[in-house]
């Protein structure tokens, strides 16, 4: 109710001096019209009855009586409740920032956070029809309650662990510390984006990191637009690959890339994926090098590292800046491994675990093993020379060229045509 209440408490006064100041200017026009009017009024008026005098003053005086009989009985009424809420027990709500709010027991913890002003996502108001005011409950989730009918069928399909709750239906009965995990700023678009991965989950992907050789070579004796568009045509010709083999462009690291497979196939797929997207890789980069022959000294080679294991993919940065990502070890090696190209001379890294997932041979290549800071144990590795060597793999969805289309055709490799 407060958003209609403020809307009356300003418009009442102000419609009502509209209404005076109208008067006014009807008395000042009829004044002037017509002076004999005005005095007739000053002799009969209000001023001139004591009685109607008296009259206006008791009325005066009632209603600011009454306005400040009122203001007494609001403040009184917040002393009661106050005074209710400590007896019936408070507890604590601590947030990431340090803050901290009381509240009755009974409360919810989005009734806490609009209670002290604390910005907390949520689309819904508060009705448990969307999962933005989701918290991680980081301390003293064993005094809650378990989730409701309503609170299970929201956070079911996220695949949340117990930790994450909705704010709008916990109602802690002990202190508690809790974590939002959407921006306070969330829109119902933003919602749909981050509910998948916003929380974070473990599961097993393959991280695919590219990146150019002898970049420095690339920029030098060059005008800072022509390298932009010189690097926005890698990353596309890159991008198209990797999107073209099931994957997913994730990062742009200077003039390199990182990719995830896997967000939603199993660990034999996610590899393969991996795989055909370093092939698709090397005749897409192939394409473009002819393409821009007369543009380049030399056509723009590259490196590629691949590794895959359990990584957790989440939506992770600030505010409207937050964007799904992967982190976990996995994603170290591979970065790792795309740097062992430019040691070992060659296009594409391997780690064997990649191969073994995939159930894809790759006993043609040379294997090496080699010591990973951080891994206790050596990791094998197959260092192959040219992507384009990689058997190539269509994953199911491309089936047919109906499924896949013209356009996917068009940009995928050779062996695509073929197959068409």
């Amino acid at each position: 109710m407060a958003p209609l209440l403020l809307i009356v408490a300003v418009l009442l006064p102000s419609v009502a001096l509209l209404g005076v100041f109208q008067g006014a200017r009807q008395v000042e026009v009829k004044a002037r019209a017509d002076p004999a009017w005005l005095a007739d009024l000053r002799k009969t008026g209000v001023r001139a009855n004591p009685a109607a005098t008296s009259a206006l003053w008791t009325i005066a005086l009632w209603s600011w009586g009454g306005y400040a009989g009122a203001l007494a009985l609001v403040l009184a009424a917040r002393g009661v409740r106050a005074l209710a809420e400590r007896r019936g027990g408070t507890i604590r709500i601590i947030y990431p920032d340090g803050r901290a709010v009381r509240i009755p027991k009974g409360f919810s913890v989005l009734d806490a956070s609009r209670r002290a002003g604390i910005p907390h996502a949520s689309v819904c108001g508060g009705r448990a029809r969307c999962s933005t005011c989701r918290v991680r409950v980081m301390l003293g989730s064993g005094s809650l309650a378990p989730p409701s009918p309503a609170e299970t069928r929201v956070l079911t399909p996220l695949g949340a662990d117990r930790a994450v709750r909705l704010a709008c239906q916990i109602k802690p009965m002990a202190d508690i510390s809790v974590w939002p995990l959407l921006p306070p700023e969330i829109t119902v678009r933003d919602a749909d984006r981050l509910n998948v991965t916003a929380t974070g989950a473990e599961r097993f992907a393959a991280i695919l990191f590219v990146d150019i050789r002898a970049s420095t070579q690339l920029v030098e004796s060059r005008l800072p637009y022509d390298v932009v568009f010189i690097l926005n045509r890698f990353f596309e010709a890159v991008g198209s690959a990797i999107i073209a083999a099931g994957g997913t462009p994730n990062q742009f690291i200077g003039d390199g890339m990182m990719a995830i497979f896997g967000t939603e196939t199993d660990a034999a797929e996610s590899c393969r994926k991996g795989l055909e997207a370093a092939r698709l890789i090397d005749w897409h980069l192939a394409e473009m090098n002819r393409a821009l022959v007369n543009e380049l000294q030399q056509p723009i080679g590259f490196g590629i590292g691949i590794h895959a294991g359990e990584v957790i993919i989440g939506t992770m940065g600030y505010r409207e800046h937050a964007q799904m990502t992967a982190i976990g070890e996995a994603v170290h090696i591979a970065s790792r491994l795309q740097d062992l190209t430019k040691e070992y001379r060659c296009q594409l890294v391997v780690s064997e675990a990649v191969g073994t997932a995939a159930g894809v041979p790759l006993d043609d290549f040379p294997s090496h093993e080699i010591q990973v800071r951080g891994l206790s144990a050596p990791l094998t590795i197959r260092v192959i020379d040219s992507a384009a060597r990689l058997a190539h793999y269509e994953p199911p969805h491309l089936g047919s060229e109906t499924d896949r289309g013209a356009d996917v055709t068009d940009r995928s490799a050779p062996a695509y045509e073929q197959s068409a």
